[in-house]
């Protein structure tokens, strides 16, 4: 029996006594039991551990009860005597709590269920969490037991308090072995003389069986002693190392065991008469061999665990009559069995059926995964009924048979659990069974998707199923973990046709709930709560005030080391609607989110098993998350917190608590998501830094007076902002701001400076306030992208992200910090600070001297980070698909160069030198850098000028200058050209070209790096190339380049392509011979240089041609009286064989007439025009202009483009003359013939030819008159491409046809062709006789006879020479 625990010499417990009358003696003969003292535990460990017991094996002493010593169990080491007091609360009436928060700590909830802690658990539970227990719960009657080797407690479960009203029991037989048994017990239904429970424990391995009829009654020592026999009984016919392993409660009918060798029991704790009495009969046939005897014991113990396998699960259910049941048992190995069973023992066995083989059947046929498992491995796990007299909504919803229509006895109604296992994983199922008269038939089939860990060997309890009304959902319970299950059929469609057809249960609703890991965390006991059903019952529940009342089913369980925990159905109905309960990627993150921070949870959300989602699901399901919390639109979410702060720190740990679960799950998120995730954290991160400050300039105000962020969430468009609902009492904009629209931060941030514009404009305050505002927006806008910018830094690689690279394009969020409203009003803000400190400069005496000072140090901050927008905005656009987003990317990074430039040049106007430097250099802004650093210098040295006493008394300004310079050096050192190239050229521009070349850290000839890049300056270069690099190659190029290129004037391009020249040929001569005079091979630079130097042969040939017509023209304009009447009376001179209606040719004329005039080195094709439109008095003085010209177009044109231009000489040459008049030979002798052709522009220019062919061999432009058709005719040269003047490029092409035309009829005509070839001819024997009597003198005038003149002075005696 239960021995009370309060003895002399031991630990003084509470005691009560009974509040109720006892019956009298002679009712029924019977006597009121003893009462058990109720106790408030908690006891020291040095009451509940006996220290000096071996932690395998503890002694057990004998088992007669001391009843006047102290209690010793092996487990208790009583020393002093100790008091403990049990302070019991008021107990409630019935149906007080309906209403009122049971206390409990919700650890997750979805839209499916919630998992709570009930806060009810006795003390020495929670103090001793690592004994070994195991326990049940009975929502009948608000009760649960818990069971150690020496104890046994009962509470009521649902009790809202901590350390709730405990009965502790003392075990009269404790186990011997601590690797025994644990203790079954079982909870008896109350009396007719009590309202609370009584209690049955069996010792597994001894048999003893101990009965309290009542687990309020106090029992006294005597009476104790007196009635032992009637409570207290033990087990007959046990078998040698037989033991219970399950008591299962019958009642009213009794209880039945369970033993290890596959034997069932019946025992019933009552007489006939209701009164205390123990039975124990053991059950016939079935799932054992009753025959007696030794060898009969031993045969059933081997052939029960070889051949039908260990009983997995028994189950009692109410049979049709009253004080009947039925009770059903699976072994593991698939055999099913049931009796009836009556009141008093009387058994009958209805089915006994071998279901294995159709078991694995029906679950390799619904589930594939199952298939892979060999049969073997098939095991049952537990069985339960399927609840009865369910309402019709609940049957017609259900997916099992119509065996759910079954009310009677005849037809037995379950659900098997079932498994496949391996080394790694299992299968679970969960299978139908109806039981009928014709035997056990196997239905629906119900795979377990979401747990395939295997049962673990050391677990309390073995798995347990349940199917609580409305019958709906299915509960599995393992020892870490919970499965919910929908069992409701899917909407009606043609594949769920076919796998109702198959018996397959198509997927729905599974869930599983997982506890951690530790050695000490395990469920140990369980039981379920169901809505309540008739109203007679629930009646009968309003007495019971501990019974938990729900409209939803519910599984508790007794973990070991938390607590009770409560798994609810949240709405079990809408399990039956269209839009049922599911499992989705949010719902998971949800729960590992806002419950996966808390530290002492014992649910695991992470780590055991992989999300049955795609990557794009998780990282959709993981922004609409992040969207809300920042938003704080989940429920989960308090909407009205006292401190804002606190709220912002907590969605902050929402947000880690997301990235560290997608991180810890392994989840591929795509870069899209992950820099969505970032941003979301950031404007978190940034958001509590702007409340801090917010409170900070609250302090810093007059009570009452708004601070900019007030302002600004005041004035931020209604449609920009969550607007307030004032009828639920939402009365404070800025905290309502801060808790739902922190996600549009970058709207907050660009209404800084529009804040201060409004109060400019409007003329809301003064200018104390106007400054207050802007050194708040200043503060703002530079923490919160400073914050942003630094955040983004250390959590980058938790995103993983690069914070180096934003991505960009259309799949890739634009990051808030450059948005474009920030940029647009950054600039502004910093412009406003500009001319803000300009126009009110401060006196010392000023109050508000230190926030202007404060504003000023903010400007290189300030501007840093409007620079980054910049980039940030130009990479993102960049990168996009969409064009217009180019474009404006392209507009950002022109943007950025330009501002970089400028912005930090201001920051010197306000003698913030240092941070412009810094703030360049961290840009890369050369050329601001170049310009601040050399301003700086120049600035120094100016000011040591100006202060001519700092000279005479001190020389630290001087020096100060000479450190800015070596700083400089070292920039060049640092950035090379980058840098050097931009502060020469500011250097160039302030101090000129002397300073460059006389800079003294220029350690690796920048300054002669930077003249050779500037073409302008190549007479410059060339000086120092030969001066301070001696290098003569280089300065021979730079001088070639010079006078090819770049020189206008021709008198100078002469000097530089004669020097030139001079330095090659120099050059030649120093290579060619070394120091002992003797030649060296060819040098590789011969060949260039022989290139180069025909080149300035060609040029300077060009040059001579426009000075010897420059000499013609001379003397035409000597008495004009400036550049304009010169060209004019050149003009009229020059031009009159241009006709007057050729407007376009005389234009070109005039522009290359002014140019020679101005002595600009004209173009070739210039020059070319000049010499064929031209009309000159004395042509013997420079030779035939029309040679001239194909000279010209020798030397200074290539291909196609001298082709032309030869073209275009002869055809002028040829329309100079009047050949119909010349072809009129009518009445003319030869000689007058041969004088007028004589006399022609093309026998001239033929006779120059001719004779020039004697010194040049390859100078041969002939062309016939007919060749020179079609020049220019429809394209005109390379000069006039880009002409932004088309009408004169009409007017020349049709001037250019008028040309053609003019030749073309001279000949048609005329027969120009045939005057050519003549003229030609007759040019030739001129030539050749003329130098044939050049010979002739030559000879003579060796014998003393008098010269014969030259050819080319022959040529003017007439077409002989003569």
């Amino acid at each position: 029996m239960f021995s009370p625990v309060l003895q002399e010499g031991g630990p003084a417990k509470g005691t009560r006594s009974s509040r109720r009358r006892q019956r009298p003696l002679s009712a029924e003969n019977s006597v009121q039991q003893p009462k058990a003292k109720r106790q408030r535990v908690p006891l020291s460990d040095a009451t509940i551990q006996n220290h000096d017991a071996s932690p395998e094996m503890f002694e057990v002493k004998s088992d007669q009860i001391d009843i006047l010593g102290a209690k010793r169990d092996g487990i208790e080491n009583i020393g002093m005597p100790r008091k403990e007091l049990s302070v019991r609360s008021k107990k409630p009436k019935a149906g007080d709590r309906a209403n009122k928060g049971d206390g409990s700590i919700v650890l997750t909830t979805n839209n499916a269920y919630t998992v709570s802690k009930l806060p009810a658990l006795p003390d020495r539970l929670r103090t001793d969490a690592q004994s070994r227990q195991q326990g049940a719960v009975y929502s009948s009657s608000g009760y649960a037991l818990s069971l150690t080797h020496t104890h046994a407690f009962v509470w009521p479960y649902t009790s809202t308090i901590p350390s709730p009203e405990t009965f502790t029991f003392t075990l009269p037989y404790p186990s011997k072995h601590l690797s025994d048994p644990l203790p079954l017990g079982s909870l008896v239904p109350p009396s007719s003389v009590s309202d609370e429970p009584g209690l049955v424990i069996v010792m597994p391995v001894s048999g003893k069986i101990a009965y309290w009829e009542s687990i309020s009654s106090a029992a006294t020592l005597d009476f104790l002693r007196q009635q032992r026999t009637g409570v207290e009984d033990t087990i007959s016919g046990m078998f040698s190392g037989e033991h219970v392993i399950q008591i299962v409660n019958a009642e009213s009918t009794g209880f039945v065991l369970v033993f290890s060798s596959g034997r069932l029991a019946y025992m019933s704790v009552r007489d006939g008469h209701g009164r205390p009495g123990i039975s124990v009969q053991f059950l016939r046939n079935g799932l054992s061999n009753n025959a007696l005897g030794f060898f009969g014991s031993i045969r059933n113990v081997l052939s029960s665990s070889s051949s039908r396998g260990d009983i997995a699960a028994a189950r009692a259910s109410y049979g049709s009559k009253v004080g009947e049941r039925v009770v059903v048992a699976a072994t593991s190995k698939g055999r099913v069995s049931s009796w009836k069973i009556q009141r008093g023992g009387q058994h009958e066995l209805v089915t006994d059926a071998d279901l294995r083989e159709r078991l694995i059947e029906a679950v390799r046929t619904a589930d594939k995964a199952a298939r892979q498992f060999v049969p073997e491995s098939f095991e049952v796990l537990d069985f339960t009924f399927v609840p009865r007299d369910l309402e019709p909504k609940y049957v017609n919803s259900s997916r099992l048979s119509k065996a759910l229509t079954q009310g009677n006895d005849e037809v037995q109604h379950g659900l098997l659990l079932v498994s496949f296992t391996d080394r790694r994983e299992s299968r679970y199922a969960i299978v139908e069974l109806v039981i009928t008269a014709d035997g056990p038939e196997v239905d629906t089939v119900r795979p377990l998707t979401s747990y395939n860990t295997p049962v673990r060997a050391g677990a309390a309890e073995k798995p347990r199923l349940y199917l609580p009304r409305p019958g709906l959902v299915a509960f599995v319970v393992f020892d870490r973990a919970v499965v919910t299950a929908s069992m409701v059929a899917p909407p009606e469609s043609p594949e769920a046709q076919l796998q109702d057809d198959a018996h397959i249960l198509p997927p729905s609703f599974e869930d599983v709930i997982d506890f951690r890991d530790d050695d000490a965390l395990q469920v140990v006991g369980s039981g379920i709560e169901e809505p309540s059903g008739s109203s007679q019952s629930q009646s009968q529940d309003e007495q019971r005030i501990h019974r938990h009342r729900t409209k939803n089913p519910a599984v508790v369980l007794l973990l070991q080391g938390v607590g009770t925990v409560r798994v609810a159905i949240a709405d079990v109905d809408r399990f039956t609607t269209d839009t049922p309960p599911e499992v989705t990627a949010k719902s998971k993150l949800e729960q590992a989110v806002f419950f996966g921070i808390k530290g002492d949870n014992p649910l695991v959300f992470q780590g055991k098993r992989a999300l049955p989602f795609s990557n794009t699901d998780i990282g959709n399901a993981a922004i609409e998350l992040s969207n809300e919390i920042v938003s704080s639109k989940s429920p989960f979410i308090a909407n009205l917190p006292v401190s804002i702060e606190n709220n912002l720190k907590t969605r902050v740990s929402y947000l880690d608590g997301l990235i560290a679960y997608l991180k810890t799950v392994h989840v591929d998120l795509d870069q899209h998501t992950r820099w969505k995730l970032l941003y979301n954290a950031e404007k978190m991160a940034v958001a509590i830094w702007i409340w801090q400050k917010h409170e900070q300039f609250l302090a810093q105000r007059p009570k009452g007076q708004k601070t900019l962020i007030s302002e600004i969430v005041l004035y931020i468009n209604e449609s920009q902002k969550t607007e307030l609902n004032v009828y639920a009492g939402e009365l404070d904009p800025v905290r309502h701001w801060f808790i739902h629209d922190v996600w549009r931060l970058e709207i907050f941030l660009a209404w800084a400076y529009q804040i201060i514009k409004y109060a400019c404009t409007e003329h809301l305050t003064d200018d104390a306030g106007i400054t207050r505002l802007a050194w708040e927006a200043a503060v703002i806008k530079n923490g919160a992208l400073f914050d942003a910018r630094q955040f983004r830094i250390a959590r980058a690689r938790t995103y993983g992200v690069d914070p180096t690279k934003l991505p960009g394009g259309n799949a890739m969020p634009e990051p808030w910090t450059a948005s474009h409203l920030v940029i647009h009003n950054h600039k502004r803000l910093i412009e406003f600070c500009y001319k803000w400190l300009e126009s009110r400069p401060q006196k010392p005496e000023d109050k508000n001297r230190a926030i202007f000072t404060s504003i000023k140090e903010l400007l290189p901050s300030l501007t840093s980070h409007y620079l980054a927008s910049l980039a940030d905005q130009a990479a993102w656009a960049a990168q996009s698909d969409d064009p217009a987003i180019v474009e404006r990317g392209k507009k950002y990074q022109a943007a950025h160069q330009e501002e970089a430039y400028s912005k930090i040049l201001r920051l010197k106007d306000f003698d913030l030198w240092e941070e412009a430097i810094e703030l360049a250099t961290e840009h890369k802004a050369f050329n601001a850098l170049a310009e601040v650093v050399v301003q700086q210098i120049l600035t120094i040295e100016q000011t040591s000028t100006q202060d001519t006493k700092a000279v005479s008394t001190s020389d630290d300004t001087p020096s100060l200058a000479e450190v800015k310079k070596q700083r400089m050096g070292k920039l060049f050192d640092e950035y090379e050209e980058n840098f050097a190239f931009h502060a020469y050229e500011v250097l160039l521009q302030n101090s000129g070209v002397q300073a460059v070349l006389d800079f003294p850290y220029d350690k690796n000839g920048y300054a002669t790096k930077f003249l050779r890049t500037k073409p302008e300056l190549a007479k410059i270069s060339w000086i120092n190339d030969i001066q301070r690099e001696d290098d003569i190659d280089h300065a021979a190029e730079t001088l070639l380049n010079l006078g090819l290129t770049r020189e206008q004037q021709v008198w100078n391009k002469k000097i530089e392509l004669s020097l030139g020249k001079l330095a090659l040929l120099a050059e030649e001569a120093e290579q060619s011979v070394n120091g002992d005079g003797v030649s060296n091979a060819p040098s590789e630079n011969w060949a260039k240089n022989g290139i180069n130097l025909e080149k300035i042969d060609q040029e300077l040939e060009l040059i001579k041609i426009q000075d010897s017509l420059y000499q013609q023209i001379l003397p035409t304009i000597q008495e004009a009286v400036d550049d304009s009447a010169a060209l004019e009376m050149a003009v009229k001179e020059h031009a009159v064989a241009i006709p007057a209606r050729q407007k376009a040719l005389l234009t070109l004329f005039e522009e290359a007439m002014s140019s020679l005039l101005k002595h600009e080195a004209l173009q070739p094709l210039a020059l070319i025009d000049l010499l064929t439109l031209v009309s000159l008095r004395d042509i013997e003085a420079i030779g035939d202009q029309f040679y001239l010209a194909l000279k010209v177009a020798r030397y200074g044109l290539k291909s196609k483009d001298r082709t032309n231009a030869e073209r275009l000489i002869w055809r002028r040459c040829f329309i100079r003359d009047d050949w119909k008049a010349i072809n009129r030979t009518t009445d003319k002798d030869d000689l007058d013939q041969l004088a007028i052709v004589g006399s022609t522009a093309t026998y001239h220019a033929l006779f120059a030819v001719v004779d020039e062919q004697h010194s040049d061999e390859d100078f041969q432009p002939f062309i016939k008159p007919s060749e020179a058709l079609g020049v220019y005719t429809e394209r005109l040269d390379h000069r006039f491409a880009q002409m932004e003047d088309d009408s004169l490029c009409h007017r020349l092409l049709d001037e250019m046809r008028w040309e053609d035309k003019q030749l073309q009829t001279f000949i048609e005509r005329c027969r120009l062709d045939d005057w050519y070839q003549a003229t030609r001819d007759a040019a030739e024997k001129t030539v050749a006789d003329a130098y044939s009597r050049l010979t002739a003198s030559k000879a003579a005038k060796a014998n003393g006879v008098l010269s014969i003149a030259s050819p080319r002075k022959a040529k003017g005696r007439g077409l002989f020479g003569i």
